[in-house]
């Protein structure tokens, strides 16, 4: 009895992870086409003139560094405000999950208590949102998740 709900349990979590790459996938190809002529029209302006008789994969690879290095810069310029804002996020967060002992326990306890608490939320809501999109996306396939788990 045991082996077999285990066994089930195995096969539902099998499928689940299955949806939720098919998701990741799904959603990976999303807007890609707009990013990638995004990057091309980047790097055309970045070559100007020169721009002429180059290969596009070239143009957009130019686009790509020249985009990269903007959101760099300016990721450089925030990251101080930035990890204060989420260290005090992560402390609110940590005295949340400790309820009424948070007023005894150290501040990093709590950072570190609220930094798990959150990572742990954020996946779990990452994954749900895959999973809803790998069934969205094998809904009405003929080889759909549901029938290769019941071979």
């Amino acid at each position: 009895m045991a082996d077999v709900n285990f066994l089930t349990r195995a096969r539902q979590w099998g499928n689940k992870v299955y949806l939720a790459g098919l998701g990741a996938y799904s959603k990976a190809g999303e807007g890609s086409e707009e990013l990638y002529e995004k990057y091309l029209r980047s790097g055309t302006e970045a070559y100007g003139e020169s721009a002429e008789g180059k290969p596009a994969l070239l143009l957009a690879g130019r686009g790509l560094v020249d985009s990269t290095v903007v959101s760099a810069r300016k990721l450089i310029e925030e990251a101080p405000h930035k990890r204060h804002e989420l260290y005090e996020r992560c402390v609110d967060t940590g005295k949340q999950v400790r309820g009424e002992d948070a007023d005894t326990s150290n501040e990093l306890l709590l950072a570190g208590t609220g930094a798990v608490a959150t990572v742990r939320e954020r996946g779990r809501r990452l994954f749900e949102e895959l999973l809803a999109a790998g069934e969205q996306a094998s809904a009405g396939k003929p080889g759909n998740a549901e029938q290769q788990t019941d071979a």
